[in-house]
């Protein structure tokens, strides 16, 4: 066996040197690869952290001038809550745009969508969700969310009751199932839809009674009711 062994390694020599050789440049190549995606990610989170030291930063008025004429604001700090968010606003979106597939870029888009909600700028924002919408897990999820809340503070009451129903029926969501229907119901109640808010949180209560969010549907169905 050995003999033949040696027979078939002998006519096969060139074969079994270009496999290893093979072998040997695809692991060389996925190393490589991890090595870069590592350095990837590192450098996305940095991008990141410092977007997130803008958006965390404090939000103090400047303090006047002994001579009374000029103010000087604290290092670190901003005048108001909406100057700051529009200072944290471009960096998010730079981080984002930088590193698309990340887990840091898709965090500073949903961040940055949020803030553009904030800054009533609804119409932005839904389209950063939007490049969400299709991810894994919570992120994709959130986006979802996010969105419907975007439409509805936007007036476009049909599209985030349709964003709400939609992701209220899907099984694979993470979400508690009876806050999402918590807002498809204030969405209802706000577009005027008073008796398909009153079914909504109807459901909640019937199908969710031990739920924390039970207890908001009946409070939700009190104000209806008054």
């Amino acid at each position: 066996m050995l003999g033949h062994a040696g027979d078939w390694t002998a006519r096969n020599r060139r074969t079994l040197t270009m496999t290893v050789g093979t072998l040997a440049l695809a692991a060389v190549a996925a190393a490589a690869y991890f090595a870069w995606q590592s350095s990837v990610d590192t450098h996305a989170q940095e991008v990141l952290a410092q977007a997130m030291v803008v958006e965390e930063a404090r939000v103090t008025p400047p303090t006047p001038a002994p001579d009374g004429k000029t103010s000087t604001q604290q290092p670190g700090t901003y005048p108001t809550e909406k100057a700051k968010l529009e200072a944290a606003l471009p960096k998010l979106i730079a981080a984002a745009n930088a590193y698309p597939t990340s887990d840091a870029g898709r965090t500073a888009r949903y961040h940055a969508a949020a803030t553009l909600v904030e800054l009533g700028r609804f119409d932005e924002a839904i389209k950063q969700y939007d490049q969400l919408v299709s991810a894994r897990g919570l992120i994709g999820q959130s986006a979802r969310l996010g969105k419907a809340n975007a439409q509805l503070r936007a007036g476009q009451h049909d599209a985030a009751i349709a964003t709400f129903k939609e992701l209220s029926e899907r099984s694979d969501t993470n979400l508690p199932k009876e806050a999402i229907l918590l807002e498809l119901a204030r969405a209802y109640r706000v577009a005027g839809k008073a008796e398909d808010a009153r079914k909504t949180l109807n459901q909640i209560v019937e199908q969710h009674a031990e739920s924390p969010f039970a207890a908001e549907a009946r409070k939700e169905l009190e104000k209806i009711s008054g």
